[in-house]
């Protein structure tokens, strides 16, 4: 889903340097919102291309396929506690291209998130739960599934 979004970033500049600027005055008289008319002071761009949107989008609901298959695959308690890792994928993003600071503290929580789900992921996938047949309820797919998702 990061990504896609990035990608539309790309797309923006690349329109920009191309066509030049998308921004037009709009029409006096027209009634605006008050953050409309603050856009159109500040000269923001309020009219977006909406295929723009079907990048992030598209990644988006790939995403949340993989993560449905997923859930086919193990039990729910395994999903729900994998899905934790989102949280440092968040961390790395900020990081990257907002150049956000970690301190101490959120280094050491980012580690100890990353041993949980390490540990859960690793004893679902060796003891996992028995069903009714004796199988374990949760494959190594399914797992796989939710971390790539």
């Amino acid at each position: 889903m990061f990504v896609g979004e990035l990608t539309c970033l790309f797309v923006y500049f690349m329109k920009l340097a191309i066509w030049g600027s998308p921004n037009k005055k709009i029409e006096e008289g027209t009634p605006l919102s008050p953050g409309g008319a603050a856009a159109q002071q500040s000269q923001l761009k309020t009219k977006i291309n909406p295929v723009l949107l079907a990048i992030p989008a598209c990644c988006d609901i790939c995403g949340s396929t993989l993560m449905f298959v997923a859930l086919t695959q193990c039990a729910a308690s395994v999903y729900q506690m994998m899905r934790g890792i989102i949280v440092v994928i968040t961390a790395g993003m900020s990081i990257l291209f907002l150049g956000a600071k970690q301190y101490a503290h959120h280094w050491i929580s980012l580690m100890m998130i990353v041993a949980g789900v390490a540990i859960v992921g690793i004893v679902s996938v060796t003891m996992g739960d028995k069903d009714d047949d004796g199988q374990a309820s949760t494959s190594i797919t399914g797992v796989l599934l939710l971390l790539l998702a």
